[in-house]
């Protein structure tokens, strides 16, 4: 059955989302303060030479996870998506409370929550862009009580609209919290995918939260090339060889200058299709790999229809 799936373009049917990268930044402005300078990308032209090297590589879908308050423009996205001639999904929500607006602490929790519908409904400001997805994130070994509120408000919305959720696991914790609180709202766990959960390095609390019927994004691939990302191609070993392997996404992150190619760092977004996979696809096998980069984010993103057990 062919589901139409909100890109920065348009909707677009779910067969057209190929290998897909889940959680990435192709435009990021976090804050004007300067140690956050690494972590801005605003050069359109280099945001599109990377997005075209993905492209090259074999890569169809990019999912840019900057939320509300953290530089998201959805209307620069399109024309990066244009520009590379590949597709861009954009989402609505917000981050761990150091990056939430000050303004959401006014608002009821009403307010948010029909703001956060209206977006998904109605689209991002005036160019009317709707988002994939939604985001919520959580800090460093807590969740704060702004943070706790965010996750209720989100998952009553995921509950009424069916729009998956992204989150943030600041350095992979909180991950089982966050389930529960979400679980808690009634939202639906199998179309919620936990970020950068392998930061914890902990194959056991990876497998409890799959067990709780989420989804895991291993993200922070790229960050040991001196060995080849040795630690992930094992852990994700393991996870294949334990039956894990159908709630495992792949990419990358990689919202840094450092991390970008085009501003001299890297390994950039090609590297997953790469390098990477030259180094994990001979453990697990082809069809495990490309399970990870097309079926499993594939089957988050797609929203399950409404009246659908």
């Amino acid at each position: 059955m062919t589901v139409l799936i909100n890109s920065v373009c348009g909707e677009i049917p779910n067969a057209s989302l190929g290998t897909t990268y889940i959680h990435e930044h192709l435009y990021v402005y976090p804050s004007e303060q300067l140690k956050y300078y690494d972590y801005t990308i605003d050069d359109i032209d280099k945001a599109t030479a990377e997005a075209i090297s993905f492209k090259n590589a074999g890569g169809d879908t990019l999912v840019d996870l900057t939320p509300i308050n953290y530089g998201r423009s959805p209307m620069l996205l399109k024309k990066i998506a244009q520009a590379a001639n590949i597709n861009v999904l954009c989402i609505t929500g917000f981050h761990k409370e150091e990056f939430q607006p000050k303004w959401l602490s006014e608002m009821g929790d009403k307010d948010v929550y029909d703001l956060l519908v209206h977006e998904i409904s109605d689209g991002i400001g005036f160019d009317k862009i709707k988002p994939a997805a939604m985001k919520l994130g959580t800090s460093y070994n807590i969740v704060t009580e702004s943070e706790k509120r965010i996750i209720d408000i989100e998952g009553n919305v995921q509950r009424d609209t069916n729009i998956p959720i992204v989150t943030h696991c600041d350095h992979g914790t909180m991950g089982i919290e966050q389930l529960q609180g979400l679980k808690d709202a009634g939202a639906d766990l199998t179309h919620v995918c936990l970020s950068h959960v392998d930061l914890a390095e902990d194959v056991d609390y990876i497998e409890r939260i799959v067990d709780m019927g989420a989804s895991v994004s291993f993200d922070h691939i790229g960050r040991h090339l001196a060995d080849h990302d040795a630690l992930r191609v094992k852990m994700l070993t393991r996870l294949v060889r334990e039956g894990y392997g159908d709630h495992i996404c792949l990419a990358g992150d990689m919202g840094r200058k450092k991390y970008y190619l085009s501003y001299g760092g890297k390994p950039g977004l090609k590297y997953i299709l790469s390098d990477f996979k030259d180094e994990l696809a001979p453990q697990i096998g082809n069809e495990a790999y490309e399970k990870m980069v097309t079926t499993n984010p594939q089957r988050i993103l797609i929203p399950k229809p409404h009246g659908v057990a």
